[in-house]
């Protein structure tokens, strides 16, 4: 067995990178770094049919495409918890998973009398991944003791690790410095702070070429650590559940009035002309919508927005 860690990102390039440089001491310092994901290597052989993950459904399956066919499948071999915005892990499993959206894998049905169910590898650079390993490693779900390829091992990792759903206090995100690192003011910051967290809220909102890409601009109300924080674009029909996430994972801190940019694009070549702080590869509906925040407290604000011919702008307003 070979202990991991795999770091993921909301961009698909970030995830691709950190899969390919698999090591327990690889870290990367980028605004678009998310959240720490580890994997456990299983005695298992790759085999199934290739497809091209295409979406996810139900915050738990994945919509893969063969051969021109759409097809859902449940992840087998696992038991998932019941999605909990207010859970850490809940909203770091959607962030994952949105993640593998435009990658290939191979799929492995199973047997199973709950539908579609299969395991499922995620290929890069000639190696395969598993897909559930990457989950139960990173204490995002528990194995099925009667699975047909053996998670265990990845479960006992996660345990004693206290990662996740294994860990007593899952909404703490403890701060990771290097100690040959001198300190510095960010750090001392981030020690004066240790005890509170940020409230960001969303102050503005620009939106170009129906959609193609957006600014989403987030103002500190009040000062502190923001990581375990998470923006997310709301479903128009159903105000609870989020039709994207992005989590944020910054060890840095922010003051009073401090903002954070970020760049929303469905093309990274757009990118060139902003400068923002982070990246995500989303989509903001232009005709108006709902935009979630959760700080790490857990609590959450609703914001509606919506274009206003006097102003030739967007209003954000405040629903909570």
């Amino acid at each position: 067995m070979v202990d991991k860690n795999l770091w993921s990102s909301g961009s698909l390039i970030i995830l691709l990178l950190f899969i390919s440089w698999l090591s327990p001491s690889t870290t990367l310092a980028d605004s678009w770094t998310m959240d720490e994901l580890h994997y456990v290597s299983l005695d298992a052989t790759t085999s199934g049919f290739s497809g091209l993950i295409v979406g996810t459904e139900n915050n738990s399956d994945l919509l893969i495409m063969r051969e021109g066919t759409l097809q859902r499948f449940m992840l087998a071999g696992l038991d998932i918890p019941q999605y909990d915005s207010s859970k850490l892990y809940s909203r770091r499993l959607l962030s994952f998973l949105r993640s593998t959206i435009g990658l290939q894998a191979t799929v492995q049905s199973a047997s199973s009398s709950r539908g579609s169910a299969a395991y499922i590898w995620i290929q890069f650079d000639g190696e395969s991944y598993l897909i559930q390993s990457i989950i139960v490693s990173s204490g995002l779900a528990c194995a099925v003791g009667e699975g047909e390829i053996d998670l265990s091992s990845a479960e006992e990792y996660a345990s004693e690790k206290a990662l996740g759903v294994w860990n007593e206090e899952p909404e703490i995100v403890e701060a990771r410095i290097q100690e040959d690192v001198q300190p510095t003011k960010a750090n001392e910051s981030l020690q004066n702070h240790s005890l509170l967290d940020a409230k960001l809220t969303i102050s503005e909102i620009e939106i170009f070429e129906g959609g193609e890409y957006a600014i989403i601009v987030l103002t500190a109300s009040e000062g502190g650590r923001f990581d375990g924080s998470s923006l997310s674009v709301v479903s128009r029909s159903e105000n609870s559940l989020d039709e994207d996430l992005f989590l944020f994972a910054s060890e840095d801190v922010l003051e009073v009035q401090d903002q954070l940019e970020i760049f929303v694009t469905l093309d990274r070549s757009r990118q060139v002309t902003f400068d923002y702080d982070y990246l995500w590869e989303s989509y903001i509906d232009p005709r108006g919508g709902y935009l979630r925040i959760r700080d790490r407290d857990g609590s959450e604000t609703l914001f509606e927005y919506g274009y206003d011919r006097r102003i030739s702008g967007f209003i954000v307003t405040p629903l909570d």
